[in-house]
């Protein structure tokens, strides 16, 4: 039986900044981080939308729940951004893989992080080789703060962000997650959201294109 009952909730797109775009739909475990990062990025064609958790639910079936609230055109995607700090522990595990399952069973994307968002934000300025070592989102965090100076959530800096470091992030992170089980409970670190920006960059105009992000 399916975990969730989907009530379409249609985005505008009588709004000139999605006719004719190509949308992702990205859904979050987290309330900061992803929904700044990705708005710090404008790729022609392309509008990327991130369901933020607002409500303190940032188990997996209901990142999911929020995602299918919403009506989609045949060439959306739809894509679920994962940690594994708090989403496959325990007696979490579970209900988190059947989220995963019913993800898929409906097109769903999952990009998994382990162990938390901030190791993708760490690989545009660190090498795969300096993060394998971190345990725990409050290690990799603290070595954010110390490569940037600061960190803080709910203030990303846009400038520690550039296409060109998007760019370095993918290939390190692809890199890297080549030594890791391609499953859903990695025992080593990983961040998969270079696969959502392989996808918007096949997604975009190639004539438009920005140039960091063209062969990805």
């Amino acid at each position: 039986m399916s975990l969730i009952q989907r009530k379409p909730r249609p985005l505008d797109r009588g709004q000139a900044d999605f006719r004719d775009d190509r949308l992702f739909i990205v859904a979050c475990d987290d309330t900061f981080a992803p929904k700044q990062y990705f708005s710090f990025f404008n790729i022609t064609r392309v509008q990327v939308h991130v369901v933020p958790t607002q409500d303190g639910s940032s188990v997996a079936k209901y990142v999911l729940g929020r995602l299918l609230e919403f009506e989609c055109e045949d060439d959306d995607e739809l894509w679920m951004l994962l940690d594994t700090d708090h989403c496959t522990q325990g007696n979490h595990f579970k209900g988190f893989i059947q989220a995963v399952e019913e993800a898929e069973q409906r097109g769903v994307c999952v990009a998994l992080s382990k162990p938390c968002f901030e190791l993708w934000l760490l690989l545009h300025h660190a090498d795969e080789a300096e993060v394998v070592s971190l345990s725990n989102a409050r290690e990799t965090e603290s070595a954010l703060r110390t490569v940037l100076g600061e960190y803080n959530k709910t203030r990303l800096e846009k400038t520690d962000y550039s296409l060109n470091s998007v760019r370095d992030a993918c290939i390190r992170a692809e890199k890297l997650d080549r030594t890791v089980d391609n499953g859903y409970s990695p025992e080593k670190n990983t961040s998969r959201v270079y696969r959502l920006w392989k996808a918007i960059a096949a997604k975009a105009l190639p004539s438009q294109l920005p140039d960091a992000l063209r062969g990805l």
